[in-house]
């Protein structure tokens, strides 16, 4: 397609601040319900079931509750019900039910199980009137809209901001709680930062990704969500060969992937973790590695990096993947492809 022609994933992009206030806002007393009876049942144990994107929201919601809350988290593998028919000890079990469609027959199906079982179910979805909204116990709404482009980027974004404030009820005396309400004036300004960079130095990035046909995409903690969703979406949009890892896997092997020929993009977030990443991006850059850095205040000035304005970790990925969206979404359009209808692809995907 041409590449000045207008997407509806640019516009559901640009949407994106305004859906997650709407999420926090309009979803609050929900959150509370939700939280409430969390707290009147207690877990021993999160598990959390998705597929796609909303297993990469899932991945987020794994390092915030183990983080905040200090409770194991599990992802479910949906074919244990769906296909070997398993029947596991649900009882004291949360589970979180990430589905933006609300449509997929095997995380519906785990979290008909899993309540049957005795686990409290929370689904956390776009579509009130879903099978997976039915069968769960509570229902989180994303307040997204019709999200029309086959690669989901409101809904994710929203799906971190939900799952944030059910986490951020239940630690209320945690750092980041506090600074949810003002996290869509921080997208705003990822998003037009963002905008800015992609015309600026950020265009030799969309050069170097649409020019490939392999590419890494490296972080840690809360954003290897983030890593793993951009790497999601640079395959099914760009058709490239992108993978995502945490940057302490990328040394147990994956580094040898590394060189001058494959671009690298790192959502970096500000710390401790951040440094622990920039070890690892350090051996590969020995590799002839030249890294793209989406990241807090401390990328600022390092070549290839566009500085956003600073978040606590956890709330972190929700700011990094805007500009990463606006960097894919631009690297189809080089490579003449239509982010929106990716070939073979469709908005809901049937598995079980």
């Amino acid at each position: 397609m041409s590449t000045d022609q207008p997407t509806i994933m640019a516009s559901e992009i640009a949407e994106i601040p305004a859906v997650v206030e709407r999420a926090l806002r309009d979803g609050a007393s929900e959150l509370d319900g939700v939280a409430a009876l969390v707290e009147r049942r207690p877990p021993r144990f999160v598990m959390i079931a998705a597929r796609g994107t909303s297993d990469n929201a899932g991945v987020y919601a794994r390092y915030l509750v183990e983080t905040t809350l200090g409770l194991p988290v599990g992802l479910a593998a949906p074919s244990v019900t769906t296909i070997y028919a398993s029947r596991l000890a649900w009882r004291d079990v949360l589970l979180l039910a990430v589905s933006q469609s609300g449509a997929g027959p095997d995380v519906a199906e785990v979290t008909r199980a899993a309540r049957a079982g005795g686990a409290l179910t929370v689904a956390v979805t776009n579509e009130p009137g879903s099978r997976l909204a039915g069968e769960a116990e509570a229902v989180l709404l994303l307040r997204a809209g019709d999200e029309r482009a086959v690669a989901a980027t409101k809904t994710y974004v929203a799906s971190l901001a939900v799952l944030a404030g059910l986490i951020g009820r239940l630690a209320p005396e945690a750092a980041w709680p506090s600074l949810l309400p003002g996290l869509p004036a921080i997208l705003s300004r990822s998003l037009d930062a963002g905008r800015a960079w992609l015309v600026g130095e950020g265009a030799d990035a969309v050069a170097a990704f649409a020019a490939a046909d392999e590419a890494l995409v490296i972080s840690r903690g809360h954003n290897l969500a983030t890593a793993l969703e951009l790497a999601l979406k640079l395959k099914e949009t760009g058709r490239i060969f992108a993978d995502g890892y945490s940057s302490a896997d990328l040394l147990h092997g994956p580094v040898a992937l590394a060189g001058a020929d494959v671009p690298t993009l790192v959502p970096r977030p500000d710390g401790a973790l951040g440094t622990s990443i920039d070890e690892a991006l350090a051996v590969a850059g020995r590799a002839g590695a030249a890294p793209w850095w989406l990241g807090g205040p401390e990328v600022a000035g390092r070549p290839h990096a566009l500085a956003l304005p600073r978040l606590p970790e956890p709330l972190s990925p929700a700011s990094l993947v805007v500009p990463g969206f606006l960097l894919v979404e631009a690297v189809a359009r080089a490579r003449g492809r239509n982010p929106d209808a990716p070939p073979g692809l469709a908005k809901v995907t049937r598995t079980r």
